[in-house]
């Protein structure tokens, strides 16, 4: 299991003096229990035909993913204070028979519908299996999230041994119910006080209640789904101009960089840009016979591409070039890009792509959620001419 993660310094870390005294004087976590709304997705969740279970977890993860703060780490060997790149959930399937659970290790994406897929592909799996199977040494970066289906509760205390500094999050929640007309349930979060206060217990439920809002009535995605054309490069929709008002800009902070064998974020802050020269440069490469190249359209104006390398090599089929245009960027023009470029591997006969992916920290975050992963290993050839960049796989197997 891949797991990137950033060493934080502990003399600068932002919380210094509270972790120290947290974790050396004073060692406990702090949790709260308290009853957020869920009518409006209890709703959606019945007229979309969708598991109301998966859907909080999905909007769970994201919350917790959305800041550092609910992802640190303790590495004890070397008394490490770290930041993951991204944590997932640990779901449990109850055995009505045994009246035992199974806890299943469900990876988060950003991208709904893999999430909600993965999710449920999961805990169908699990069913299968009464075995327990719980292995935190080989996934430090999963937090617990489990439901209390049976009872709709008013508090509920987990409590560690002082000693162990577990710094994952542990959410639980109940059965919501019926007050005043809206359906309300409870939700227990516990974390380590040594990494979190009152206020960022409290700001889990603020950004539940945000997403769950967001989440619902976001049509954004769907609609940009319906007016985004993907379609095979072509003479009569692509020539070399037709770049020219392509917005490359990237605004890079982050960046991963291998150390200690790992890959860590470190800090890079660039700009990334084409000028007219470099747009059409590019346009003219992705249009040769090496290529097979698909287009996202906005009508007639080209807003995003991808770029595959006819010729295989060995089981892979390469992606050569990914972009799609700034204004265009979170809209899933790119997840329609990359399913295209999956099927053309497929048709060629390809077991996976192979991307040389760029090392900045959005652009790693796509590709990972789009099911890719370290190479195990890397053409050399790839590696060597751009030894910044992460070299990934992802399978396109049906």
């Amino acid at each position: 299991m891949n797991m990137i993660y950033r060493v934080i310094d502990k003399e600068k870390y932002y919380r210094s003096g509270v972790f120290r005294h947290f974790t050396e004087d004073c060692k406990c976590s702090t949790s709260m229990t308290a009853r957020i709304d869920v009518t409006d997705l209890v709703e959606h969740s019945k007229k979309t035909g969708t598991r109301f279970y998966i859907n909080f977890l999905y909007l769970l993860s994201k919350v917790l993913n959305s800041r550092d703060d609910y992802k640190m780490g303790y590495l004890w060997q070397s008394e490490e204070l770290i930041c993951y790149d991204s944590i997932n959930p640990i779901q449990y399937v109850f055995h009505e028979d045994t009246e035992t659970c199974t806890p299943v290790y469900t990876t988060y994406y950003e991208d709904y519908e893999e999430f909600y897929r993965n999710a449920v592909n999961d805990a169908e799996n699990a069913k299968k299996t009464h075995e327990y199977g719980l292995d935190m040494m080989n996934h430090p970066n999963w937090f617990d999230a489990s439901y209390i289906s049976w009872l709709s509760y008013d508090s509920l205390n987990i409590e560690l041994p002082d000693g162990y500094l577990h710094f994952a999050p542990i959410i639980n929640w109940g059965k919501y119910r019926e007050e005043n007309g809206r359906l309300m349930m409870p939700v227990s979060v516990r974390m380590n006080h040594a990494i979190a206060d009152g206020f960022l217990v409290a700001n889990v439920y603020r950004l539940l209640e945000k997403e769950m809002a967001v989440f619902i009535r976001s049509q954004k995605g769907l609609f940009i789904r319906n007016i985004i054309k993907v379609e095979l490069l072509s003479e009569t929709n692509f020539s070399l101009n037709s770049l020219d008002s392509y917005n490359r800009k990237q605004d890079v902070n982050m960046v991963y960089r291998r150390i200690g064998g790992e890959y860590a974020l470190v800090e890079c802050k660039y700009t990334e840009d084409w000028d007219l020269d470099k747009k059409r440069s590019v346009a003219n490469k992705i249009c040769s016979d090496e290529y097979i190249t698909y287009i996202a359209l906005d009508n007639d104006k080209v807003v995003g591409f991808i770029g595959l390398l006819k010729k295989l090599r060995g089981p892979y089929m390469i992606l050569d070039m990914m972009q799609v245009s700034s204004e265009c960027r979170g809209q899933g023009i790119g997840r329609q890009l990359f399913e295209a470029g999956k099927a053309e591997a497929r048709k060629a006969g390809a077991q996976a792509l192979y991307i040389s992916a760029c090392s900045s920290e959005e652009t790693i975050a796509f590709y990972r959620a789009m099911g890719s992963d370290l190479a195990s290993n890397p053409i050399k050839e790839i590696a060597e001419e751009e030894p910044f960049d992460l070299q990934m796989i992802c399978p396109v197997k049906d």
